[in-house]
């Protein structure tokens, strides 16, 4: 007969009943919660009363509605709109002073570039237009993405004088916020009409604090048709500059978005392309979403996140889910760089640092390209500490695939001022290779070949302006041959490494 053992919490050390106690709390804290299935990051009370808040009016002269004022802790599950083409959507969450949403009504919902409502229906939104073309009215607007309040949410829709604001809210109200997910819905909008020309890039979003990614849609209207609209380099996300540097990049458009080879209108839960016009190898208008659902981006403490650009016209909507009051730490980076390049070195480490380019001093103007070329020389100011190079020199060498990018080498260059002499912890992230000089002495060849990696190097600084300079390169090898940027900051001496 087996013997069952039980210990009186009284007799267990303090230190393993606390231990017992918190995890006691959260098998509980799972048991009583429920993913989103729009947002599986989002956990919600699995127990809750539902509700519906309808509303049926016109916009008045000051031209703004609220459609619904809810007190919490609740979610929002579900929201269908009737509402005219110029309609804007602000939704306030937990009395803050600024709204997490302030965007126009149509591209937050996937319509992009003002054109005429078209099908979507995808895990964070369906929109339904009328059955014929010519019928009265607007399409169903139908929102699936979770909208957690602890105090309170209001949801108010603006516009013209006199045009009506229609909406359906199914909520859930729960009994306390033990269990409510920390994250609330934000929503941020771009349009460039034209976007930057080839080689910049158009910023979808700049976030600080703690959160997650949930998705993206992109609206794209040809106007450069020297290439294919798709060949921009894609997406790039930098991640954590303050805490743990990472990041990711795209391939192209049309990759990111889990396509090939152009527009297909074909729409997925995760990922689709409701609209798409194509006149051309050359002529071509669409519009992407993309859902991270099983896939999240989180960041700790920052993203950075933006798609490459060739001079057209782009408009975007990013949804993510921020901790409200999170912030950035403050961190001591170089603001201002130059960077110059491309040097073809191959993919041979003896090449790699052999070529040291400090025969005077002058490390520039002492530079040529082979052929003649000139190289790219540029001023860089640093984002959240990042540098990213390889929007810089796609310009040049912008194939679909710019592999005359890859097994070059480039530098950059920026001063570091100190009050006094003292030693500093250089922290430097880097893919590939790297050569990194302190006031013309080299401290470090670093030969990284698995991703972007992080190290500390003790570093002498001199009282007054020192200069640091890096020389790094862009390999051909896996995980991040399209990934070249670097991150740099200055800590106190005895930080340690990740």
């Amino acid at each position: 007969m087996p013997v069952q053992l039980v210990i009186p919490f009284s007799v267990l050390p303090s230190s393993v009943l606390s231990i017992y106690l918190l995890m006691a709390g959260f098998i509980e804290t799972l048991a009583n919660t429920i993913s989103d299935p729009a947002v599986p990051m989002i956990q919600l009370p699995s127990k809750f009363r539902s509700h519906r808040s309808n509303s049926d009016q016109r916009i008045p002269q000051s031209g703004s509605v609220d459609i619904a004022e809810l007190k919490g802790p609740g979610s929002i599950r579900h929201i269908w709109f009737l509402a005219g083409d110029d309609t804007h959507l602000v939704i306030h969450v937990d009395n803050a002073p600024e709204p997490q949403i302030d965007v126009p009504l149509k591209p937050f919902f996937g319509i992009m570039h003002g054109l005429d409502p078209y099908v979507i229906d995808c895990a964070a939104y369906a929109v339904l237009p009328n059955p014929l073309p010519g019928m009265p009215g607007t399409p169903g607007y139908n929102l699936y993405l979770p909208i957690p309040f602890s105090e309170s949410c209001r949801v108010t829709l603006r516009g013209p004088k006199g045009q009506r604001a229609v909406a359906m809210i199914d909520w859930h109200a729960y009994k306390n916020a033990d269990s409510l997910t920390p994250y609330r819905l934000h929503a941020t909008h771009r349009m460039a009409k034209p976007a930057a020309k080839r080689g910049s890039y158009l910023e979808l979003g700049n976030f600080e604090g703690e959160g997650f990614l949930a998705g993206v849609a992109v609206g794209y209207m040809q106007r450069n048709h020297s290439d294919m609209v798709f060949h921009t380099g894609g997406m790039t996300m930098l991640m954590d500059g303050e805490t743990h540097p990472h990041a990711i990049r795209g391939h192209n458009v049309e990759d990111d978005f889990g396509f090939t080879w152009g527009f297909n209108e074909r729409q997925t839960r995760w990922a689709g392309c409701p609209y798409q016009v194509n006149r051309g190898r050359l002529d071509q208008d669409g519009v992407f979403y993309r859902f991270f659902g099983p896939d999240p981006i989180y960041f700790e403490s920052s993203l950075i996140f933006r798609t490459g650009a060739r001079g057209d016209d782009m408009e975007s909507m990013v949804y993510s889910y921020h901790i409200p009051e999170s912030a950035s730490a403050n961190i001591q980076m170089p603001l201002e760089w130059q960077v110059a390049g491309l040097w073809p070195e191959g993919d041979q480490w003896e090449n790699f640092i052999e070529k040291d380019p400090l025969p005077d001093g002058s490390w520039m103007e002492s530079m040529s390209l082979a052929g003649g070329e000139e190289p790219i020389i540029a001023q860089l100011s640093s984002e959240r500490g990042w540098i990213d190079l390889q929007y810089l020199f796609f310009e040049r060498h912008h194939a679909a695939t710019p592999l005359t990018v890859l097994n070059h080498s480039a530098y950059a260059q920026t001063t570091l001022p100190s009050d006094r002499d003292k030693t500093v912890n250089l922290r430097l992230s880097i893919d590939d290779w790297a050569i990194i000089w302190v006031n013309d002495e080299k401290v470090a060849a670093l030969k990284h070949e698995a991703g972007l990696e992080t190290i500390r190097l003790p570093i002498q600084l001199r009282k007054g302006n020192n200069k640091l300079l890096i020389k790094t390169n862009n390999t051909d090898t896996p995980p991040n041959k399209r990934h070249w940027a670097f991150h740099v900051t200055i800590e106190k001496e005895g930080a340690k490494n990740e």
